[in-house]
């Protein structure tokens, strides 16, 4: 059952013009930033390249153009009309709708960040393979909290206008190290790259919260759908 209402949003995904080139052009941005740091000479290249330009600006891009790509630019619940003409649940529906989102946001949000590391890789960063591991995992749970974050936003609106509300939101709220860092994906995604945590929040900490917003912004989306 999960296999047949996917099959619509990866569609939606696949064949989406402006999704692909959206994800092609933030993925080229990453790999340019990358090979930009690694020619400065920075020892700590990948740190750079992961924390100036990866974590605030391409990953929360890259998902929301993936999640547009999932709904077709509409809203989560308009984008599972026609599944729901032919006896879907409109729950099941749009739960399957986000899962398809927080699985291509966490793969390649996890694939791209590995990448970057390992393309900008500095003599003063840790060991290449433990490294890319660590940018792979944080990218990852990143791409898993902002796929879930988008979906919630397709939910209202229309035309699922409420990503741009959460992307905004997720700027400027999470710019900061204070407490309003807590609220959105940012401050948390930046401290599992080594950067300034949200209140002095553990790694460990951002982690799990990483991982919260996944599930509670997935169960909301599917709620607000039904």
């Amino acid at each position: 059952m999960i296999a047949t209402l996917a099959r619509a949003p990866i569609a939606r995904l696949l064949r989406d013009p402006r999704a692909r080139l959206a994800m092609v052009g933030w993925s080229a941005v990453a790999v340019a930033f990358a090979i930009a740091s690694r020619w400065r000479g920075s020892s700590h290249a990948a740190d750079r390249a992961l924390l100036d330009a990866y974590g605030p600006l391409v990953l929360p891009l890259l998902a929301y153009a993936i999640a547009g790509g999932v709904v077709g630019a509409r809203s989560l619940s308009r984008s599972g009309a026609p599944l729901v003409a032919f006896g879907a649940s409109p729950t099941r529906a749009a739960a399957v709708a986000v899962l398809v989102a927080v699985v291509a946001c966490t793969v390649g949000g996890a694939c791209l960040a590995a990448a970057v590391d390992i393309l900008a890789h500095g003599s003063a960063d840790p060991p290449l393979g433990r490294d890319a591991m660590a940018s792979a995992y944080a990218g990852g749970l990143g791409g898993a909290a902002y796929g879930a974050w988008f979906m919630l936003g397709a939910s209202f609106g229309k035309q699922g206008g409420g990503r741009l509300a959460l992307l905004v939101a997720d700027w400027m709220l999470g710019a900061g190290d204070g407490a309003a860092a807590l609220l959105t994906p940012r401050g948390h995604l930046r401290n599992l790259f080594g950067g300034p945590p949200p209140v002095d929040l553990p790694e460990r900490a951002s982690a799990a919260a990483l991982v919260a917003f996944a599930i509670a912004c997935a169960l909301l989306a599917a709620r607000r759908a039904r």
